[in-house]
């Protein structure tokens, strides 16, 4: 089964789609933008929907490569409207940055995201 590209981020030369999910991407304690996130076999990429994407919802992407811890983040309620309600997807990147995503299946997109960056 093809798995369609975003839309608004292309793809390199043989890079190709292996997931797709409805997410939501904290950008700040107050802000979580809804989405989707995307495995390919090179990244890991969140595209907002179109109604957040006009409301100053973010594109985000990383390199697996870059990527050096997948996890869990537990709920924070100082980012209450930024998603801390729930225990979050957490990816560190090799230069210390931490993004946050609500996503459903946490565990399964967890495992998926490690496999595919080669981590244990």
């Amino acid at each position: 089964m093809t798995i369609d590209a975003p839309k608004n981020v292309p793809l390199a030369e043989g890079e190709s789609v292996q997931t797709r999910r409805w997410a939501n991407r904290t950008q700040s304690n107050l802000r979580a933008a809804g989405g989707r996130l995307y495995l390919t076999n090179q990244r890991v990429i969140f595209c907002p929907h179109a109604f957040d994407a006009a409301l100053a919802g973010e594109y985000w992407w990383a390199q697996l490569a870059d990527i050096v811890e997948v996890g869990k983040a537990k709920r924070d309620l100082r980012q209450l409207y930024g998603g801390g309600l729930r225990t979050r997807l957490k990816i560190v990147l090799r230069d210390g940055t931490t993004e946050l995503f609500v996503v459903n299946k946490l565990n399964a997109v967890i495992e998926e995201i490690r496999a595919a960056a080669h981590l244990s």
